[in-house]
């Protein structure tokens, strides 16, 4: 060994010894405890999501007995309330929207919904909701396309064909 190999290797034995040293050194350390302002918006984040998802129990079952006025009532709450919270109100005026047979305003919301939280495009989440997502696009798409038939100069119905087609490839892109 020549004195630069005798150089190199005490050079990294003292890089070893500092770096065990600097570990060593931090693990005793106490973590910082967060201050009260950080734990109320922590507990308060928890608390809304519980209200959240107990509200959005009472609209699903609202809309399976078929009550949709009392259901709309609620999720508009939930919408001025929780406004981009993961998107499931956007998703629950969605469903009620489908309900009521107005697709297009629907693929509006669900546009909305995966804007908030793309999870419901994504197979591998339980919140995957791509195939009832992919029905309400079809279903507002040839609601355009009927009708653009009988006004076919509707400048409105193509910008919202262009939204849905928007929608359509989100969809057609996702992970599903």
């Amino acid at each position: 060994m020549d004195r630069l190999d005798k150089i190199s290797v005490l050079t990294i034995a003292s890089l070893l010894i500092g770096s065990f040293v600097v570990i060593h050194g931090h693990t005793d350390e106490s973590k910082p405890v967060r201050d009260i302002q950080q734990k109320a918006v922590a507990a308060e984040n928890t608390a809304s999501i519980e209200d959240l998802n107990a509200k959005a129990k009472v609209i699903r079952n609202l809309m399976e007995a078929g009550n949709l006025t009392q259901a709309e009532v609620l999720t508009q709450e939930l919408l001025q309330k929780y406004p981009f919270a993961q998107g499931e109100p956007h998703m629950l005026m969605g469903d009620l929207l489908m309900r009521r047979q107005e697709p297009i305003k629907a693929a509006h919301e669900f546009k909305d919904a995966i804007e908030c939280n793309p999870d419901y495009l994504d197979k591998k989440t339980p919140l995957f909701q791509g195939k009832k997502l992919k029905v309400a696009v079809e279903e507002a798409l040839n609601e355009i396309s009927r009708r653009l038939e009988m006004t076919p100069g509707d400048e409105s119905l193509k910008s919202e064909r262009k939204v849905i087609y928007y929608l359509y490839r989100k969809i057609a892109g996702s992970c599903g």
